[in-house]
C-alpha cells in the first residue's frame, strides 16, 4: 500500500523524459537496468522511496480520463511512491526531495490522496504532501498494529534520531578523523512492541553521541595480571549523570566530547558499572516494523 504522486509539466514547456531522468540520476540515485525505476535508500537513515517511469496508456479511456485529459498539463510519465506503515520520518525526508524536484524542474503533481483539488495537478509544498501522507500512515498503522506486529517508538524522539542520522556524514566530514560521530539503531526484544535506540562509544574516544536511550560501552581494562575486553550497556541518562559535565551540546541534539575531556573521562569510563547486556534489550529491528502510531490509540 503506497502513497503515489503523478508528475506533470505545463503544456508547451520543453522538458523531456530524458532530462527528468537525468535529474533523478544526478541528484538521487542511478536507475535500474531498464532505466524505468529510481529506487533510493539512505544508508544513514534507512529511509527509502522510489520514482517510476510508466508508459502512457492512451488507448485506455479510463487512463486518459484520470491521467491524460488536462487542458493545461501534460503527463511526464513519472510517478513517485512512498509506502504507508512507516515511521513518519520517511515522509520528512522523502517529501523534502519531492518539493526540491518539483521546484527545480517546474513540475506539478496530481495527488489523489489530497483533501484539496484532486482534479488538477498542483504545485504542492513539503508541508501539504507530508500532511496528506502522515495522517493515513498513522491511522492505518494504528488500525493494523497487532495484525502486522508493529513496534512503537515516540514520534518526536524518532524524528530527533532521523535528524541526527540525516546529518551524520556532514558532521563527520567537518570534524575529521579526530572524532567519531556515532550512529543510532532502533532495537526491541523479539516479542516486544516498544522500541528503544542504541549507540556505541568505544574506549572513551572523542565522539559525538546521538540523543538515544542506551549506549553500548566497548572498553579494555586491566584485571589482575591481564587486560580484558568488555562490552555492556548503560542508559544515556546514566552516562550523562556520570560524565555529562565533560560533554557539550552539539548539532542536531547531539553531545560532543572533545579530546581533552575524553582523556579526563578515562577513569569514569573504565569503572562505570554496566546496567544491561545487549541480549536484555533485544536486537536491531527492520524499519518496516517501526511506527509512531500507538497501540490502542484511535485510528
Amino acid at each position: 500500500m503506497s502513497f503515489d504522486l503523478y508528475l506533470y509539466k505545463q503544456k508547451g514547456r520543453e522538458l523531456s523524459q530524458e532530462e527528468i531522468a537525468g535529474y533523478l540520476t544526478e541528484n538521487l540515485t542511478p536507475p535500474n537496468d531498464e532505466g524505468t525505476q529510481w529506487w533510493f535508500e539512505n544508508e544513514e537513515t534507512g529511509v527509502y522511496y522510489s520514482f517510476m517511469l510508466e508508459e502512457a496508456q492512451e488507448d485506455d479511456p479510463e487512463w486518459v480520463k484520470m491521467y491524460g485529459s488536462f487542458a493545461d498539463f501534460g503527463n511526464t510519465g513519472f510517478v513517485f511512491s512512498l509506502n504507508f506503515v512507516r515511521p513518519n520520518f520517511f515522509g520528512m525526508e522523502a517529501f523534502r526531495f519531492v518539493e526540491r524536484f518539483m521546484r527545480d524542474l517546474d513540475l506539478y503533481v496530481l495527488n489523489p490522496q489530497s483533501g484539496l483539488d484532486t482534479e488538477n495537478p498542483r504545485r504542492e509544498t513539503f508541508e501539504s504532501l507530508y500532511d496528506d501522507w502522515s495522517r493515513p500512515n498513522l491511522s492505518f498503522s494504528t488500525a493494523h498494529f497487532d495484525e502486522i506486529q508493529l513496534i512503537h517508538y515516540p514520534l518526536e524522539r524518532s524524528n530527533d534520531i532521523w535528524d541526527f542520522s540525516f546529518h551524520r556524514s556532514e558532521m563527520q566530514a567537518r570534524l575529521g578523523d579526530d572524532y567519531f560521530v556515532s550512529g543510532a539503531l532502533f532495537i526491541a526484544p523479539e516479542d516486544g512492541r516498544k522500541a528503544a535506540t542504541l549507540t556505541t562509544w568505544t574506549q572513551h574516544i572523542p565522539c559525538v553521541l546521538p540523543p538515544v536511550d542506551y549506549v553500548a560501552i566497548n572498553r579494555t581494562r586491566k584485571k589482575l595480571f591481564r587486560t580484558v575486553k568488555e562490552t555492556g550497556i548503560v542508559s544515556y541518562e546514566t552516562l550523562m549523570s556520570s560524565m555529562g559535565r565533560l560533554f557539550e551540546n552539539y548539532e542536531n541534539k547531539g553531545k560532543i566530547i572533545h579530546p581533552d575531556n575524553a582523556e579526563r573521562a578515562g577513569d569514569v569510563f573504565t569503572s562505570l558499572p554496566f546496567e544491561y547486556e545487549l541480549s536484555q534489550l533485544g536486537k536491531q529491528i527492520d524499519l518496516d516494523r517501526l511506527t509512531n502510531a500507538e497501540p490502542g490509540a484511535e485510528a
